[in-house]
């Protein structure tokens, strides 16, 4: 692991509920600058809840959070030009197609270049079908330009939620060589999934999370050296 002593990513006895659920129980989080996190833990476990505070979508009860060095309560807005986010199913325009959405996405922050449209399309193997209808697309094709808009800024910090649904088994490769790639160049990718084998082929450090509260964070492999059990239990 070659990240910096940075952090690009904390968050301090963070709490959320919704009603009489809650959903985090003080959640202690620090990501380095310049990996590739996997936020790991089963379904209801909290991690769509974390991405949701973490992006501003919702406010927490209590705790603080920090992104790249600076406090967020989701009210500074500035601070996520910075930051690119795919959070649950991606939210994208089926009239329109592939070029048009990241055209669309792209006005809305800072300018975006068409070079850098073509040059995503080409990286998330959309480039031959970027002039096609969004309507058109299976849930894989979809998911990979939501990982595109995602990046259209070229963020510091990458926040990805369940990224490999609907993927085939070429795409989650390239994914996960994209992933690795991002956190060469010095950037940090934050990913979330319930699948142990997914996240530990791109993960250089995981946080498993267990009814809204972090039970152990370190590199997996010192985790499973440790004779840890490591264990995701899929609820229904």
């Amino acid at each position: 692991m070659t990240a910096s002593t940075t952090l690009a990513l904390t968050t301090k006895d963070l709490k959320k509920s919704y009603g009489r659920q809650t959903a985090l129980t003080g959640l202690d989080l620090e990501v380095p600058t310049g990996v590739v996190y996997g936020f790991l833990g089963p379904n209801g476990a909290g991690k769509t809840t974390t991405m949701r505070l973490l992006t501003g979508l919702i406010r927490a009860d209590s705790g603080s959070i920090s992104l790249l060095g600076q406090k967020f309560d989701g009210s500074q807005s500035h601070l996520l030009y910075d930051v690119g986010a795919l959070i649950e199913a991606p939210s994208l325009y089926p009239h329109l197609s592939a070029r048009d959405n990241l055209i669309v996405f792209g006005a809305a922050g800072r300018s975006v270049s068409r070079a850098r449209i073509e040059e995503l399309l080409e990286l998330v193997g959309l480039r031959d079908r970027g002039g096609d209808r969004v309507s058109r697309y299976s849930m894989g094709m979809k998911q990979r330009l939501g990982i595109a808009v995602a990046m259209l800024n070229d963020p510091k910090l990458l926040l990805l939620d369940e990224p490999a649904n609907g993927l085939d088994p070429s795409g989650i490769v390239a994914l996960r060589d994209t992933m690795k790639a991002l956190a060469a160049s010095g950037k940090t990718v934050f990913i979330s999934s319930h699948i142990l084998p997914e996240v530990q082929q791109m993960a250089d450090i995981v946080g498993i999370i267990a009814a809204g509260r972090l039970v152990v964070q370190g590199p997996l492999d010192e985790l499973l050296a440790r004779q840890a059990l490591v264990r995701v239990k899929v609820l229904p």
